[in-house]
């Protein structure tokens, strides 16, 4: 009883240590004998944990030590895990690279049928966004919604990640399973700059736009952005 108790408090020291990034205990923790893949809350191991927070020291650190990239619990991925933290960009974006270089697939889905780039759209990650696309993501993917990227992206708002998407060709004409674009999710939500933007996008790719001086104003911005990385 007393060795479980021990194991106990190993466990939620280790849980602790790993939303706080302390490597150092970490490290002491392994190396005492806790499992790389011990189960936690929900069934979360500590490289679940620590990408979800976008840690990279401690995820570089568990991946060194043997823990599984492609790890997944009821289909949720630990690079969606990545994908959906609330952390600096730049932290994010140097977890997933980790991640993907040791194996860590990009177009598993989870249970709502969603990617990991889509969770990085969703949050309003456009470099996040941009790195997963060159690496092998289906930007016109839909979820069991029929949501994209690109609709996700819309629907919460996130301009840079719209325009980094169309820059990359994503289809801005697809539709939800209620027959909803990206433009008209934008309207309802009342994103109504990104809703002209999407419009715009479409009517021109349609070569039937008319240039009211909004558009004119709009298309110019739409130009100079496609030149430049976001």
């Amino acid at each position: 009883q007393l060795d479980q108790m021990l194991q106990a408090d190993k466990n939620e020291a280790l849980k602790k240590a790993l939303f706080c990034g302390d490597v150092s205990l970490i490290e002491e923790l392994l190396d005492s004998g806790i499992s790389i893949e011990t189960s936690f809350q929900f069934g979360w191991t500590p490289l679940m944990c620590a990408a979800s927070v976008a840690n990279f020291a401690v995820v570089r650190l568990l991946l060194d030590r043997g823990a599984n990239a492609c790890f997944e619990i009821d289909k949720y991925t630990v690079l969606m895990a990545a994908c959906s933290a609330q952390a600096s960009e730049e932290n994010i974006l140097n977890t997933v690279e980790l991640l993907l270089s040791r194996n860590a697939d990009p177009n598993l889905t989870c249970r709502k049928q969603m990617t990991a780039l889509m969770y990085a759209a969703r949050k309003g990650y456009p470099r996040v966004v941009a790195f997963l696309v060159a690496h092998g993501s289906h930007i016109n993917a839909q979820d069991e919604n029929g949501y994209t990227a690109l609709i996700w992206a819309a629907h919460h708002g996130h301009k840079s990640v719209i325009l980094k998407l169309l820059e990359l060709g994503a289809d801005k004409n697809l539709q939800t399973k209620d027959e909803k674009t990206a433009a008209e999710l934008a309207k309802i939500n009342k994103h109504l700059e990104i809703f002209s933007l999407l419009s715009l996008a479409a009517n021109h790719s349609q070569g039937g736009y008319h240039k009211t001086v909004e558009q004119e104003a709009i298309c110019k911005f739409l130009t100079a952005v496609s030149n430049h990385s976001i």
